[in-house]
């Protein structure tokens, strides 16, 4: 279990995607290799998997995903470079923005729970992602 998302309780790379069909330019592929995984959740004791394909990567700038069985999901991850000067000492600090588009297909199961209330996104936001992001950009400062 990584130590960034309680809730995240394996990922596995299981291949490599049979898709060699670019249609983008080189700018965004460079020949690297696009990894087929299996990923396993576990929220409010309910477990969920699926199946993921790299669907575009730019390194170091972009990851692009989509579920190919299991829970239906697709996004992307973007790694946008913020240099800012300080006034008083005059330095330049570099920080990293991420930017995460996540879209899914609520289980029916989780949907229930919340169907009256009206709340997933909220909770999704606010509790699963916020927190995982938070927890995230801590592991990363305490490794730089």
């Amino acid at each position: 279990q990584p130590s960034w998302c309680k809730y995240l309780h394996s990922v596995e790379y299981i291949g490599m995607t049979d898709d060699d069909d670019s249609d983008t330019e080189d700018e965004t592929n460079d020949n690297i290799p696009l990894r087929q995984s299996k990923w396993t959740v576990g929220v409010k004791g309910l477990r969920f998997s699926w199946t993921a394909t790299d669907t575009n990567i730019v390194r170091p700038k972009r990851i692009e995903w989509e579920s190919t069985s299991g829970l239906k999901n697709m996004g992307s991850v973007e790694f946008v470079p913020q240099t800012s000067l300080t006034a008083t000492t005059s330095t330049t600090t570099t920080t990293t923005l991420m930017k995460l588009d996540f879209r899914f297909v609520t289980p029916r199961v989780v949907s229930s729970l919340f169907r009256r209330s009206g709340k997933i996104r909220k909770y999704t936001e606010d509790v699963l992602l916020m927190n995982m992001l938070t927890d995230f950009r801590d592991v990363v400062l305490e490794e730089d």
